[in-house]
């Protein structure tokens, strides 16, 4: 029989919706494992050409009516096996961020002034007078988001976005994939990228908020054999006006109530409440926490006592799925696809180095 060749342009999203139209699951280990491009759900040069698939099978799809679910699921997983896999996140249950000018508690207040955006000197415009504009883009415009979705006319930060915290005076945390020696120097450290209300937005800065990375104290990257995941940065100078972090010296337990702060996909500071920690182990726990890519390295706080008990680090989920119209968040749990909810690394881990500062 001739060999057939079949040549499609297809998208990382073609494939999903094929595969979950068909019922198909990807093995929990190989869960679709793809980077945005510049914070974008747009994946459409991930997968250039589907050749010699030859194989029939009924297709919800006609345009891939030719190409067998193996065949498919095979091509998915070669092609997104080595492409970083630490982003995906995503919304549990129902979406609690909130932006910081709707915080009332005080206690909460203090926690969200600590928390910082990591960006690249590149991403920020110098005005030459006092002030640094945060270079930015519209959220629902680059994600191509669907009508309904929340905070669709906020800007986002261009480029890549870390989340950090203050831990000392001239010292923040963050995951430890955030933080290179290698491009430390060129990391600025932006406090106060907010909504002041719902219309405005502080991308520009002053520069007394904004601050260099100097060195990488110390870092950790060990995700395969414990999840550890942390890294302290040493800033030019120490940060006034605000206040460290408390670091919880307390257990961490099931059910345990918790709120996590960052950047979700490069927005003005978030504030989500309402998780819990669903499991455990010695270095790292699972919460059901509204996070997304550009979350990695935000603080998790106890929302009892309010005391830092650890750092976002790790998803295997991911933060959208097509809506016929647009982009919009995935609302997990899902049925179809097997979470358990973001990773993040115990502040155990990196307590006793803090102390010693």
């Amino acid at each position: 029989m001739a060999r057939r060749t079949a040549q499609f342009e297809l998208t990382i999203e073609d494939l999903d919706r094929e595969l979950i139209a068909r019922g198909a699951q990807i093995p929990h280990e190989e869960l679709f494992k793809f980077e945005d491009t510049e914070g974008t759900p747009a994946r459409e040069d991930m997968i250039d050409q589907v050749k010699e698939l030859y194989d029939k099978a009924p297709s919800p799809n006609p345009a891939l009516a030719l190409i067998s679910t193996d065949a498919l699921v095979k091509t998915l997983i070669n092609k997104t096996r080595q492409i970083e896999e630490n982003r995906k996140r995503g919304i549990w249950y129902e979406d609690h961020r909130m932006d910081c000018f709707g915080i009332t508690d005080e206690r909460v207040k203090r926690n969200a002034n600590c928390v910082a955006a990591i960006v690249f000197e590149k991403n920020l415009l110098d005005e030459k007078n006092g002030y640094s504009t945060l270079k930015v883009k519209n959220y629902g415009t680059s994600f191509n988001l669907y009508g309904g979705e929340a905070f669709r006319e906020q800007p986002v930060a261009a480029g890549r976005v870390c989340t950090g915290f203050l831990v000392k005076k001239d010292v923040i945390a963050t995951a430890g994939h955030c933080a290179c020696e290698k491009t430390v120097t060129d990391l600025r450290i932006v406090f106060g990228y907010q909504m002041l209300d719902p219309y405005t937005a502080v991308n520009q800065v002053p520069n007394e908020n904004i601050y260099k990375g100097v060195k990488i104290i110390h870092k950790v990257l060990n995700r395969e054999v414990n999840k550890s995941d942390w890294a302290l940065m040493q800033l030019d100078r120490e940060v006034e006006g605000r206040e460290a972090v408390t670091l919880s010296k307390d257990e961490i337990a099931n059910e345990q109530p918790v709120y996590v702060m960052g950047y979700p996909s490069g927005l003005p500071l978030k504030y989500a409440p309402g998780a819990k920690v669903r499991g455990f182990d010695d270095s790292f726990f699972i919460a059901d926490l509204d996070t997304y890519m550009g979350s990695s390295g935000s603080p998790v706080f106890n929302a009892d006592t309010h005391e830092l008990i650890g750092i976002v680090v790790q998803g295997d989920l991911r933060d959208f799925r097509w809506m016929g119209t647009g982009w919009g968040s995935i609302i997990y749990p899902r049925r179809e696809i097997d979470c358990k909810g973001p990773h993040c690394t115990k502040v155990s881990e990196f307590k006793d180095f803090v102390d010693k500062f």
